[in-house]
């Protein structure tokens, strides 16, 4: 998996030396520009029609909220959207607003959470109080160190190749990238072919998620916290939530399933719902994106986990 993310970085890092970047939408802005294309899809023509919504569409949203900014991929919305261009019915063009509705509820669900946070900073250093917290340190002198020095050569790289002094230089560091993320991405492709599901093979790891009992997940999180492998004590957290509402009998188990699969099986109205969401987005932050985990991080999904009834 640290492959696939570092494959993306420098394919997006290609793609934004072609192109500036747009600005991030405001979540507002982005509920509307969903809502727009949700109406403009229930009121497409014909083929020609949904092609036209296919080449107009982003191949991700920049959205900017609670002081952050993140990056909502398009795919699963311009698959549909191809289907659907293929297959001129009303099953696909539900299929299409099926991604919409489903991007739609995760932008209310981060609305609602533009609110007071402190009941959820207490339970949170509530959590952070406990023993097996006591011997526990945040990021390190070596951590910030590590961190400037990858800022300074990513801006060193960035004035070479925009620099008009070095075109040679230019060109030889694009071409040695794009050398670089064709070979991570064709390593990444054959060690996807090679696995057999889609979470780390975990030492005892079971064929069914819900095979391993939700509490042997959450102790193998605590073994990971305790040795300092935030990432990996997020990962088996999020399983043990998973764990824990397959044991319910809220979905077929099935190990092809993705996470944002498994979301989509909850209904908006059930009660797990909004704590899944959150912790779907911890996971997918620290485990495919860029994010670095932390004692924090880990401690903010454990409340997450005990918010879907695992206490």
């Amino acid at each position: 998996m640290r492959a696939r993310s570092i494959a993306v970085l420098l394919l997006a890092s290609l793609c934004c030396l072609a192109q500036p970047a747009a600005p991030p939408l405001s979540l507002p802005q982005y509920v509307g520009a969903l809502g727009q294309l949700r109406q403009s899809v229930t009121a497409t023509t014909g083929a020609g029609s949904v092609s036209s919504l296919i080449q107009n569409l982003p191949a991700a949203w920049g959205v900017a909220a609670n002081g952050r900014e993140f990056t909502v991929p398009s795919d699963s919305v311009r698959q549909a959207l191809s289907d659907y261009a293929k297959q001129y019915t009303p099953a696909h063009r539900d299929a299409v607003t099926a991604q919409l509705d489903l991007l739609l509820r995760d932008a209310h669900a981060m609305q609602a959470t533009q609110t007071n946070f402190s009941a959820d900073h207490n339970r949170l250093a509530g959590i952070l109080s406990r023993r097996e917290f006591a011997g526990v340190e945040g990021e390190t002198w070596y951590d910030r160190a590590k961190h400037a020095v990858q800022r300074w050569l990513w801006h060193l790289i960035e004035r070479v190749l925009t620099s008009s002094a070095y075109p040679a230089v230019g060109r030889v560091v694009i071409w040695g990238l794009l050398a670089l993320a064709v070979a991570v991405v064709a390593f990444w492709i054959v060690r996807l072919y090679r696995e057999t599901n889609i979470y780390t093979q975990f030492a005892g790891a079971p064929n069914l998620v819900s095979a391993k009992p939700w509490r042997d997940w959450q102790a193998e999180a605590q073994a990971a916290a305790e040795a300092g492998r935030w990432r990996d004590a997020v990962h088996l957290l999020y399983w043990a939530g998973i764990s824990f509402l397959e044991a319910q009998g809220l979905w077929r188990p099935d190990l092809a399933r993705t996470p944002r699969e498994y979301l989509r099986l909850l209904p908006a109205g059930d009660s797990h719902r909004a704590p899944l969401v959150q912790l779907t987005r911890s996971f997918e932050k620290v485990w495919y994106g860029n994010d670095v985990a932390t004692a924090q991080t880990f401690a903010g999904a454990a409340a997450l986990l005990e918010q879907l009834g695992c206490r």
